[in-house]
C-alpha cells in the first residue's frame, strides 16, 4: 500500500502531466494557422509535424500512465501464462 504522501506525489505528477496536455492541445487549437502556414513553407519544416507527434506522443503516454497508476490499475504481467 501506499502512504498518504506517496498517494499525494502521484496525484500531483498526474496534474503536472494533465496541466501540459491541456496546454498542447489548446496551443494545437488556437496555433493552428501559424503552424500550418510554418509547415508549408517547404524545406525542412516537415520536421516540425513529427516533432510535435512524437511531444504528443510522449506527453499524453505519461499522463494516460499517470492516470491509471492513481485509479490503482496495473497490467497484468504474467505473460500469457496462467
Amino acid at each position: 500500500m501506499f502512504t498518504t504522501q506517496q498517494k499525494r506525489m502521484k496525484l500531483i505528477k498526474l496534474l503536472l502531466w494533465g496541466v501540459m496536455v491541456i496546454a498542447l492541445y489548446g496551443g494545437l487549437y488556437f496555433g493552428e494557422v501559424p503552424l500550418v502556414h510554418w509547415i508549408s513553407q517547404g524545406h525542412w519544416t516537415f520536421v516540425g509535424t513529427i516533432v510535435i507527434a512524437f511531444l504528443f506522443s510522449f506527453v499524453h503516454g505519461n499522463f494516460t500512465g499517470k492516470f491509471w497508476d492513481v485509479l490503482g490499475i496495473k497490467p497484468n504481467l504474467s505473460g500469457g501464462q496462467k
